[in-house]
């Protein structure tokens, strides 16, 4: 980014994950100390040249307060629309103002977000809109080289994925590819024997992925069954509530446990709150989460169902 937008003087980063956090009202000069303590003497100067400064908001669809840039009621209310880098307000509304060019106007602002929260930008003033394609042509086999160690490995990994329009359709994402590279590999690294047929459908797919994880993690945990029943009742609650971020009262919650086996489901995260920093949890992509959480319904409420 530094070679293309070099008149950017200041680029602000924040993850909507992290203002998920910030449940007061707050000024946008306090946002950026938060984060970016060292600016304290000179944010006045900074905003004298609006031109040069870049916000970036990363992950739109994983914020918990809706962004509604059709309301003309802010227009209305004063107390919903922040002009002023002091101004106190929710943080929606800064983010709200900064977008609609209500707050330093002359700054850029580039919002990331998945497909699926994509339809709360229609509204908003936006010059360019840019989608990230992925992996492209020799990209694909280019990354299951780099995933392998046995280049042999690698080769029979994608001539199989290559060979099934449904899974290839899947490795433009290298997320996915993360995802095909650990389930396809003990298949082709002799770790599983020949009864066990290589998945060529996405539910087969995960489902090899799942068994992994109870086939290599088990004995750490007393019930494993039980214990994934409990996750996936927790990833569809999240998915109910349109949430990715799971906290230890979560874990609680669900009666789970940081573990070996947990971890085949979950990352750890350090997230800052209130100059501390905590732990929190997300599951290692939002399709796996998805797909655990569908499995847990199926399975409820008889859990030995997973057995069969």
């Amino acid at each position: 980014m530094g070679k293309i937008y070099q008149h950017f003087q200041f680029v602000f980063s924040f993850k909507f994950r992290d203002l998920n956090t910030i449940t007061c009202k707050i000024s946008l000069n306090e946002l950026i100390l938060d984060q970016y303590p060292y600016f304290g003497n000179i944010l006045r100067e900074i905003w004298k040249t609006q031109v040069g400064l870049l916000f970036i908001f990363d992950g739109l669809d994983e914020f918990k307060d809706r962004i509604d840039f059709g309301d003309s009621q802010r227009h209305i209310d004063p107390q919903r629309t922040c002009t002023d880098p002091q101004f106190r307000c929710k943080v929606s509304d800064i983010v709200y103002s900064l977008i609609q060019h209500k707050l330093l106007p002359e700054c850029s602002v580039l919002v990331t977000t998945r497909p699926a929260a994509l339809h709360l930008l229609q509204k908003a003033e936006i010059s360019d809109w840019t989608e990230i394609l992925g992996f492209v042509g020799e990209e694909r086999k280019e990354y299951f080289n780099m995933f392998f160690e046995d280049l042999t490995v690698a080769a029979a990994v994608f001539k199989h994925v290559e060979e099934n329009e449904i899974l290839y359709t899947m490795t433009y994402n290298p997320s996915y590819c993360w995802i095909l590279g650990e389930t396809l590999g003990p298949f082709f690294m002799k770790t599983l024997g020949h009864s066990y047929r290589l998945p060529k459908t996405i539910t087969q797919l995960y489902s090899y992925y799942i068994y992994n994880i109870l086939k290599n993690h088990s004995r750490e945990i007393e019930s494993p069954c039980e214990a994934l029943v409990r996750v996936g009742q927790m990833a569809y609650t999240g998915v109910a509530e349109k949430s990715i971020v799971f906290t230890d009262e979560d874990l609680i919650k669900y009666k789970l446990q940081p573990s070996q086996f947990l971890s085949g489901f979950l990352m750890e995260l350090l997230e800052k709150e209130d100059c501390a920093r905590s732990v929190v949890y997300t599951f290692t992509h939002l399709t796996i989460q998805e797909f655990v959480a569908a499995l847990a319904r199926f399975l409820m409420p008889d859990a030995g169902g997973i057995q069969k």
